[in-house]
């Protein structure tokens, strides 16, 4: 990922200089389309803070293309809000504010239940297997205290759920209010890291998947949300 540096006020928690998003769909046809992939998934992924700079030449320096395309790339991520510009020059990952916050917290409630519902009777069995290692590997992170593994994982978890439902429209809709919240996840940690509720909600997740209870499935996201969003709700109060 790009060489940074950040103007928040709480320290990361690992190397201001993320790693590479390894599992980044990068089936773009063009440059710029692989480096807002890349770039997309490291903010849905938290492995961008918020209020952390980016410089474009960074950018281009880590994903090996010229300046061109990561200001393509740029650019449609702050039409999507997932980046923002200040004073014309700084390129920011925005900080959410509490009601901006709750705002997509609602709308996610219901479109990711929607999902999950749709998901149970057309995720495939195979699938199924693999988000059972993918809970595992969740579960070692939070044991590990390892933030951002921890989110990866989340992430993989949640959204391979949803992009199982078939429902392309919708899955690209969630994928968007992700981009904008992914970066103000790692302020759940170092608190919430050592709480195995997530990886509980995940387990009641999977049972519901292998019994393809749609409606099981859709309560256990819209649990895992709760749970997650009273932490984040506290720390984002002025």
């Amino acid at each position: 990922m790009p060489k940074l540096h950040t103007t928040s006020r709480r320290p990361p928690s690992r190397s201001a200089r993320p790693a590479r998003s390894e599992g980044a769909d990068t089936r773009g046809d063009t440059l710029a389309d692989q480096a807002y992939q890349k770039l997309r998934h490291a903010l849905m992924t938290g492995a961008l803070l918020p209020e952390q700079v980016l410089t474009v030449r960074g950018m281009a320096e880590d994903f090996g293309v010229s300046l061109t395309p990561v200001r393509e790339a740029v650019q449609r991520l702050v039409v999507e809000q997932g980046l923002e510009v200040v004073n014309g020059r700084i390129i920011r990952v925005p900080r959410l504010g509490i009601e901006t916050y709750r705002e997509i917290l609602k709308i996610r409630m219901e479109l990711e239940c929607l999902a999950a519902k749709e998901a149970a009777p057309r995720i495939t069995n195979e699938e199924i297997e693999r988000l059972d290692g993918v809970m595992q590997a969740h579960l070692a992170a939070i044991q590990a205290g390892d933030a951002h593994e921890t989110l990866v994982r989340n992430t993989d978890f949640h959204l391979s759920i949803y992009r199982a439902s078939g429902q392309s429209i919708l899955v690209r809709i969630i994928e968007g209010l992700w981009l904008r919240v992914g970066p103000t996840l790692n302020l759940l940690f170092p608190q919430y890291c050592g709480s195995l509720t997530g990886h509980e909600t995940h387990l009641v997740a999977m049972d519901a998947l292998r019994r393809r209870d749609g409606d099981a499935l859709g309560q256990a996201m819209r649990d895992d949300l709760t749970h997650g969003s009273r932490y984040l709700i506290r720390l984002l109060k002025p």
